[in-house]
């Protein structure tokens, strides 16, 4: 073997060495860390949302002469604790309330026809969770950032329901429980030096259900359910405004 093939397998060969023990670097370790939330500070954030609805002799597909009214209403406080730069811990509440009263809705569908006088149906809910959150700041300005908001709580709901179905008078009472596992990653942006509006949406959830119910306060019924996600799910997609101090 001549000298110029040796010269060139050992070029080849510590070519290879330095392949193999290259780092990529993405600009990470030399870019200079951009602080979003500061460390010891707080965030207190929240949503809400009202809305209420009255029909008279309204007709939705094969239900005419529907006569109802309620309204929705739910509040989600958020806190947090941020133990690092741009790493918060904390809590999260929600209450929720619904009320649907149908004095009467008749439906007919071929030769089967039924009529629902005095429908009534209550819920309220509570949900505390304990929250993560990591910021991923974008750009250099510190005024946007992405996060990811991990949650891990319990919830309880109560409802009543009751109807007028034939001449008969029918009434069910039930108690549900929920312990539920979700992330809802989102981005936030300062309109202020404190203040910043926020947008999330959920992604993955885990929950278990299970319920207790009373019916005509005679018969008893229980069920339970399991579920888990990965996908999409734009009826979390919530708005809010957020207060870091």
């Amino acid at each position: 073997m001549n000298f110029r093939a040796t010269l060139t397998i050992i070029l080849l060969s510590l070519s290879c060495i330095s392949a193999r023990g290259q780092k990529y670097d993405r600009g990470y370790d030399n870019a200079k860390p951009v602080t979003f939330a500061p460390k010891k500070s707080f965030m207190v954030s929240g949503t809400a949302k009202f809305s209420c609805h009255t029909m008279d002799d309204y007709k939705f597909l094969i239900i005419d002469d529907i006569n109802s009214n309620g309204y929705t209403i739910s509040v989600n406080p958020n806190f947090l604790y941020m133990i690092r730069d741009n790493i918060g811990v904390g809590l999260s509440f929600s209450y929720g309330r619904t009320l649907l009263d149908m004095e009467s809705a008749n439906m007919s569908m071929s030769e089967i026809s039924m009529s629902v006088n005095d429908y009534y149906r209550l819920s309220q809910s509570f949900t505390g969770a304990l929250a993560f959150r990591p910021y991923i700041p974008l750009g250099k300005s510190g005024r946007f950032s992405l996060f990811a908001q991990v949650e891990l709580g319990f919830s309880t709901t109560t409802s009543k329901n009751t109807a007028n179905i034939s001449s008969d008078t029918k009434g069910t009472f039930t108690n549900k429980y929920k312990i539920l596992l979700g992330v809802n990653p989102g981005i936030s942006a300062f309109i202020t030096n404190h203040f910043a509006i926020e947008a999330s949406v959920g992604i993955l959830g885990f929950n278990y259900t299970w319920a207790n119910q009373k019916h005509n306060q005679v018969a008893n019924g229980s069920h339970s359910l399991s579920d888990a996600s990965l996908m999409l799910n734009l009826a979390t997609l919530s708005l809010g405004l957020a207060y870091y101090l």
